[in-house]
């Protein structure tokens, strides 16, 4: 949405609630992608997600994206590696298996690719599949690259995590909701 992408969150709502023919009163919960991912995108879908949820008075909880993105390949039978691009040549890097999803690292592609590789089968998804895919079919056979359509998570992903977490754990303290940064080590 660029750079001005903030401005349309709340037009985009009412054109969802319109589509759907429903009004804000039907909203039960706000679930909202909080990364990892760009920091001033993250910031800005944070905020709107908490002043949402505050202007309605309803719960609020937060979704790694790398979640949402992995939960959908639960049947895969190996290993699922998820890359959420970083600019330039840098990855996030989460493990998932079956329901489970690991914390992610930030790594040159080139070193998550290297580690992807290391068992046959591995199934790699996410954005940094799309921004690699040329780089990553060149270097090896034996990584199969997800579909283009897997590569961000549906907002119904979203909405079925963060749905059964506030279910699970109930509501997060909208104070406490921050965007899930991940920082490259030194």
């Amino acid at each position: 949405m660029g750079r001005e992408g903030g401005e349309n969150f709340p037009l985009a709502v009412e054109s969802l609630l319109r589509l759907a023919h429903a009004d804000q009163r039907a909203i039960d919960l706000v679930a909202v992608d909080i990364g990892p991912g760009s920091f001033t995108g993250l910031r800005v879908g944070v905020a709107f997600a908490k002043g949402m949820a505050q202007a309605l008075g309803i719960p609020v909880v937060g979704v790694r994206q790398t979640e949402a993105v992995a939960r959908p390949l639960a049947w895969w039978p190996g290993r699922v590696a998820v890359w959420i691009h970083d600019r330039r040549e840098f990855v996030y890097l989460a493990w998932a298996s079956g329901d489970r999803v690991g914390a992610e690292t930030v790594l040159p592609w080139q070193e998550a690719l290297a580690k992807a590789a290391e068992e046959s089968g591995t199934l790699v998804v996410g954005s940094g599949v799309e921004e690699f895919r040329a780089e990553i079919a060149a270097a090896t056979p034996a990584i199969v690259c997800a579909s283009p359509e897997l590569a961000s998570p549906r907002p119904s992903a979203i909405a079925r995590l963060g749905w059964a977490r506030y279910e699970e754990v109930g509501a997060e303290d909208p104070k406490q909701l921050e965007p899930h940064y991940v920082h490259k080590e030194v």
